[in-house]
């Protein structure tokens, strides 16, 4: 019987970006809910820039980036760079300093909205994963 194939694992820094981007997107759209920005990309980004409403979310996209740039043109992450990124998003989103303390109260305030419950349960998976992998 032929087996069929399947795509290689995203390398851990990808999966945890992606599942970083998933939370973000999610509160995101949240935050706009509601508001004018909703449903226009282009008033949800002048939002994102210029609203305050939206300066709690910078985290996130800023870890985002972060893990994007050390993974540029297929580099991979050092170590050291790996366990900060996953330090970083582990205080967003389980425990960390004040600024990701209230973060964290922010987005509990969303997570009865099933897509965000869901992209944190994923991003929390995630990490629980990449902490294990870790070489000890």
């Amino acid at each position: 019987m032929i087996q069929p194939r399947t795509a290689p694992a995203a390398p851990p820094h990808r999966r945890l970006a992606a599942a970083i981007a998933e939370l973000h997107r999610s509160l995101l759209n949240a935050q706009a809910s509601g508001s004018a920005a909703a449903g226009n990309p282009y008033a949800l980004l002048q939002a994102v820039m210029h609203d305050p409403a939206f300066l709690w979310l910078r985290r996130l996209s800023d870890l985002i980036l972060a893990i994007d740039e050390a993974g540029a043109k297929g580099a991979t992450p050092s170590p050291e760079a790996m366990q900060g990124f996953l330090s970083r998003a582990t205080g967003l989103v389980e425990e960390g300093d004040g600024e990701a303390a209230e973060i964290r109260q922010k987005m509990g305030g969303f997570l009865l909205r099933p897509d965000v419950a869901a992209a944190h349960a994923k991003l929390r998976a995630v990490l629980a994963e990449l902490r294990a992998q870790r070489p000890h």
